[in-house]
């Protein structure tokens, strides 16, 4: 006989959060505007209705040291770009997400 369960999944399994208390602005807004990011993390595996992809929640300060606010890139050279300043303890950097009808970039 199993003993009756007192958690749920919910209850143990970890809360992906990222700076909540921060504007959360979509990617569209911060395309070709140079910022500096601040900080990161590569959220790996996410299941969507696309299948699984990694992707880059964004830490970033607006041109002219505006207000931090907070984007999200699954563009794969984004993610890999980002993983490798993570990496190697690069932040902060000056960051300029692009788009060009292909791929996303990061420069």
């Amino acid at each position: 006989m199993s003993k009756k369960a007192t958690k749920s999944f919910n209850d143990v399994m970890p809360k992906i959060e990222f700076h909540p208390e921060l504007e959360k602005k979509k990617l569209e807004e911060v395309l070709d505007v140079e910022c500096e990011l601040t900080d990161a993390m590569i959220v790996k595996d996410f299941d969507s209705k696309f299948g699984k992809s990694d992707f880059a929640l964004l830490k970033l300060v607006g041109p002219a040291g505006g207000d931090p606010f907070t984007t999200l890139c699954g563009g794969a050279v984004v993610v890999k770009k980002v993983q490798y300043a993570l990496d190697n303890s690069l932040l902060p950097l000056t960051a300029t997400i692009t788009y060009d009808k292909e791929y996303y970039d990061i420069y």
